[in-house]
């Protein structure tokens, strides 16, 4: 006998894929001047809190005007990029136009006609950069990085199923029992005691038991699809915990977080909202892990913790995973000829004179995603203290 059948979606798919192509055509621009101004704008909860983003955005706009006579422009060609600057300004200060994203990237230049604001699904730091071409290194690496998550609504009359990418949901076909079961128990007598009550809800138990093994397999099929970031169960508190003890141990090491939803009564735009809050509940829980795994490989030198040795890791190629505390600021210098940063203009000698670097912290998120490095960026006040301004894991000693 079947426990289940399929169920089609509701709605349609609203993933949208066009940001890839967004960010292929941006590769393609480039000018002899650096006038092209790249924005990334982290909008977290704590950044919408009380407009907080706004004040990052000041503040990455004031440094970036003070850099500008510092390069080798045209007076037209600095008024436009103060314009741009403007611009940019002027465009995130009304709160209307912002994504509902959890980031988005902003690319201006007024003599290529360029403005182009993309959302992304993270942003690990605000910062405004000036350059050549757009800077595109995180946009694509908050894109392609952002793995597939898989939600299953669960209770015990159906499951629903959909997939969380970085711009968008789709409902997959979902389960349900079949009708199996019988009329409800009667008494013998007035009011003896019913006989087949024992059944009866033996009867319920088991289609409850055939139910949830039934929803385990299609989420083994779901995850081994293709990448997979995790799994987040959504329901009531007693479907949750009853499904979970019926997922495999390998599944349900991938379970990101749960979230209580109404499984019949949730949109797919409530459900990519559960699936952010638990991914960001998880990522809480990596950064505790993340900063415990320096603290003992500082020990046996398989990590690094303070700006100095972290620079001189990342020059050298060593670092695994970059940890950076949120909201870190502050300048430095970049060698010619090696090409690596550094804090003091002393610090290397027979590199070529250091230039200067306003933004040190932009240039170390740039060069870590160059190479491949995982980021993690702090945001718990407490766990920032244990990091002395930068931090790493490192692939050799």
């Amino acid at each position: 006998m079947t426990a289940t059948e399929l169920l089609a979606p509701e709605t349609p798919s609203i993933d949208q894929p066009s940001a890839l192509e967004i960010v292929e055509r941006l590769a393609t621009v480039h000018t002899d001047h650096p006038v092209v101004v790249s924005l990334y704008l982290r909008l977290a909860v704590e950044d919408r809190t009380r407009n907080r983003y706004r004040i990052a955005i000041r503040d990455a706009v004031r440094r970036a005007r003070d850099t500008v006579d510092r390069f080798p422009l045209s007076r037209s060609e600095r008024e436009e990029l103060r314009r741009d600057l403007a611009r940019v300004e002027d465009h995130l200060d009304d709160a209307g136009a912002l994504s509902h994203s959890a980031g988005l990237a902003l690319f201006a230049c007024e003599s290529l006609g360029l403005f182009q604001m993309l959302p992304l699904p993270r942003v690990l730091h605000t910062r405004l950069l000036l350059g050549e071409r757009p800077r595109l290194a995180e946009a694509l690496a908050a894109i392609e990085g952002f793995g597939r998550i898989v939600v299953a609504l669960v209770d015990r009359a159906q499951a629903r199923f959909f997939t969380v990418t970085a711009f968008g949901v789709t409902e997959l076909p979902g389960l349900r029992p079949h009708g199996t079961r019988g009329g409800k128990y009667h008494s013998d007598r007035a009011d003896s005691p019913g006989t087949g009550e024992r059944a009866f809800h033996g009867r319920l138990r088991e289609e409850h038991h055939r139910h949830a093994a039934a929803v385990a397999r299609r989420l083994t099929a779901l995850v081994a699809e293709g990448s997979c970031q995790g799994i987040v169960l959504t329901g009531s508190a007693r479907s949750i915990a009853e499904q979970h003890r019926f997922l495999p141990r390998d599944l349900a090491r991938r379970v990101m977080g749960t979230v209580r939803l109404n499984p019949t009564a949730a949109t797919p735009a409530e459900v990519r909202e559960a699936a952010l809050e638990a991914r960001a509940g998880w990522e809480r829980a990596h950064e505790a892990s993340v900063l415990a795994e320096v603290v003992q490989g500082v020990g046996t030198g398989w990590a690094v913790n303070g700006v100095l040795p972290t620079l001189r890791a990342l020059g050298r190629g060593q670092v695994r995973l970059l940890v950076l505390p949120e909201g870190q600021a502050g300048s430095g210098y970049r060698y010619p000829l090696s090409g690596r940063l550094a804090l003091a203009r002393s610090e290397r000698h027979g590199e070529g004179d250091p230039i200067p670097v306003p933004d040190l912290v932009s240039e170390v998120v740039d060069e870590a995603l160059l190479q491949h490095v995982d980021i993690e960026v702090i945001d718990d006040l407490r766990l920032k203290e244990g990091v002395e301004g930068l931090a790493a894991l490192l692939r050799f000693r």
